[in-house]
C-alpha cells in the first residue's frame, strides 16, 4: 500500500462543520429533558463499552422505515433515529440499539483510526467500476463483520441475548412484538456454514445465530467467509488459493510417475513469484473434508474451511494440466494423476480426465485397472 495515501486514509478526527446545521435544520434534537430514558440507555450503553462522553440523538423527519444509525464525528457520539422506532423499543431494547451504533464509534476509534481507514479505502474502492473483484468481496465481508462487531455491541449493552436479538427483530421489521426465541429457532433450521449471501449486512437470522453462538464462545469466522471458493475469493482467500495452488502443484510434481522436468517447470508456474518448488511436507491434503487453513499476521488458527465444487474442478483441472504437460511421461502421468486424485479426495477427476481427454470406454478401464493393480 502507498504509505502516503495510508497517512492520509488515517490522518485526523473526522469532523464535518456543516453536520450541526444540517442536523438542526432536518431533525430533532431529542434533549435529555424530553427524553429521559433515551439518554439514560445512551449512558448504560456507552459506559458498557467504555465510552466516557455524552451522547447526541436526533429523529430524522418524515414516516421512513425504523433504523438508527451512527452519524460518526471524531469529537462527538451522535445518534440519528429513523421512523418510528423509538416508540417500539423498551428501555433495554433502546440500550441494545444504543450499543449497536457506539460500537462502530468504538470501532473507528480503535488504534488511531486505523479500522476507519480500512473502511474508507474499502468503500472507496467500492464505488469504482474499475476494482477488480477480489476488494469488491473484500469490502463485503468487512461491511458485514463491522455490522457483526456492533451487533456484538448491543449484546454488550444490554447484557441479554433475547433483548439483543429482540431489538434487532424491531429495527428489521418494524413490528412492535417479536419472539427472540422462535428467531433462533428459525436460525438452527438454516446450514449457516455455507456463508452470509449479505451485501452490507449479514441476513437477520444470521445476526442472531451469531450472538448466540459468539455467547457460547463459539467462532462466527464461517458466516463470513463460508466454504473457499475459487470464484468468489476476498484478498485473503486469494492468497491462499495462491499457496494452496502452489503446495498441491509441488505435491504432483514430486509424484511417482509424474516427476519429469516439464512437468517440474509447469508446476513451478503455480509458484508467485514463479521458482523452483520446494519440496512439499507432509502427505497430499484430503479435499473432500474441511481444509486446514494458515493464519494471517500471527491471527489466531482459523476453523478448517469447506471446498465449493467450483474449487474442486480448479484442483482438478491443475492435476490434469500437469499430468498431461509432458507427452513423454505418456499413460505413466495419468495412471499416476488418477492415483493421486483418490489420495486427494477429488472424485470428480476421473470424469473430468475422461471428459476432456475423450477415453473410450475400454482406455478408461484399462487406467483405472492399472491405477489399482
Amino acid at each position: 500500500m502507498d504509505e502516503r495515501a495510508w497517512a492520509a486514509l488515517r490522518a485526523g478526527d473526522v469532523q464535518d462543520p456543516g453536520l450541526s446545521e444540517v442536523l438542526l435544520r432536518n431533525t430533532y434534537r431529542l434533549e435529555a429533558g424530553s427524553h429521559p430514558a433515551l439518554h439514560a440507555a445512551g449512558r448504560q450503553a456507552g459506559e458498557a463499552l467504555g465510552l466516557d462522553m455524552e451522547v447526541e440523538f436526533f429523529q430524522a423527519q418524515g414516516s421512513g422505515q425504523p433504523n438508527a444509525s451512527l452519524v460518526h464525528q471524531g469529537d462527538r457520539a451522535v445518534v440519528l433515529f429513523e421512523g418510528p422506532l423509538l416508540d417500539r423499543l423498551t428501555p433495554e431494547e433502546l440500550t441494545a440499539v444504543c450499543g449497536h451504533e457506539l460500537a462502530h464509534r468504538v470501532l473507528w476509534t480503535l488504534d488511531d483510526g486505523a479500522y476507519l481507514a480500512v473502511d474508507r479505502l474499502l468503500d472507496a474502492a467500492a464505488g469504482d467500476a474499475r476494482t477488480p473483484q477480489q476488494y469488491l468481496e473484500t469490502h463485503r465481508r468487512w461491511v458485514m463483520a463491522c455490522e457483526l462487531f456492533a451487533d456484538r455491541g448491543a449484546l454488550v449493552a444490554c447484557d441479554d441475548l433475547g433483548t439483543a436479538i429482540s431489538a434487532l427483530l424491531k429495527v428489521q421489521t418494524g413490528l412492535g412484538t417479536v419472539d427472540p426465541d422462535a428467531y433462533l429457532r428459525q436460525a438452527g433450521e438454516l446450514d449457516l456454514s455455507t456463508g452470509s449471501r449479505g451485501t452490507s449486512h449479514p441476513e437477520g437470522v444470521a445476526r442472531a445465530w451469531a450472538l448466540q453462538k459468539w455467547l457460547a464462545g463459539e467462532d462466527v469466522e464461517v458466516l463470513l467467509t463460508g466454504p473457499l471458493d475459487v470464484d468468489a475469493p476476498d484478498l485473503l482467500d486469494a492468497e491462499l488459493l495462491r499457496e494452496l495452488s502452489t503446495d498441491f502443484a509441488a505435491h504432483i510434481a514430486q509424484a511417482e510417475g509424474l516427476r519429469t522436468d516439464a512437468v517440474a517447470t509447469y508446476a513451478a508456474g503455480f509458484a508467485d513469484p514463479p521458482g523452483p518448488l520446494g519440496v512439499p511436507g507432509g502427505v497430499v491434503p484430503r479435499f473432500d473434508e474441511p481444509l486446514a487453513v494458515r493464519p494471517v499476521d500471527g491471527a489466531p488458527i482459523p476453523r478448517p474451511r469447506a471446498l465449493t465444487p467450483a474449487t474442486r474442478q480448479y484442483l482438478c483441472y491443475l492435476l490434469l494440466d500437469l499430468a498431461t504437460a509432458d507427452p513423454e511421461a505418456g499413460d505413466a502421468a495419468l495412471i499416476a494423476s488418477l492415483r493421486l486424485a483418490r489420495h486427494a479426495g477429488l472424485t470428480e477427476y476421473d470424469d473430468l480426465a475422461d471428459d476432456e481427454l475423450g477415453w473410450s470406454g475400454k482406455r478408461r478401464a484399462e487406467l483405472i485397472e492399472a491405477v489399482t493393480a
